[in-house]
């Protein structure tokens, strides 16, 4: 990939990276990071990388990053909780559609959550999917019917029943 391709690369892909981005990591500010992560890595590995292959290689350096970030909050969750005890917050009963569906989509295992996103809301297929992933076509289309599952289970256990909206 050539410096010109690289710009290119940046002003095509930059907003679609980011939604990706801040989706995984959850906030503004760690999808800025994560970006910026990962247009950093794409510069390193510029000449490695084909330009069909750049947007892809961006989104896996993305999710890696943020499941990183996720794991390292996971590990600091369960020091404070050790330190401070278990609490329990229960979810307000009133709550619109899309505040339920970003709720159960944070219960998701990250994986899943990752596939269910850029299947339904940037619209990669299964293939593609799986090369952005690392895994196999099968294991996405497993993921995606379990995050469905799960996100129907979490929205009526939440309380949200579209029979009664």
């Amino acid at each position: 990939m050539t410096q010109k391709e690289y710009n290119n690369g940046v002003r095509l892909w930059a907003d679609d990276v980011y939604r990706f981005a801040v989706h995984c990591c959850g906030d503004n500010e760690s999808g800025k990071d994560a970006v910026q992560e990962a247009y950093a890595a794409l510069w390193e590995h510029r000449e490695e990388v084909n330009t069909e292959k750049g947007k892809s290689f961006l989104l896996t350096v993305v999710h890696n990053w943020a499941m990183s970030q996720h794991r390292h909050r996971k590990v600091q969750e369960n020091v404070a909780t050790d330190l401070i005890g278990e609490t329990t917050v229960r979810p307000d009963e009133r709550f619109d559609l899309r505040e339920a569906l970003e709720q159960a989509a944070s219960l998701l295992p990250e994986v899943q959550r990752a596939a269910m996103m850029l299947k339904d809301v940037e619209g990669y297929s299964c293939r593609e999917i799986a090369e952005i992933l690392h895994l196999n076509e099968k294991q996405i289309t497993v993921y995606l019917y379990r995050a469905r599952v799960s996100m129907k289970k979490t929205l009526i256990a939440l309380g949200y029943d579209n029979n009664n909206r």
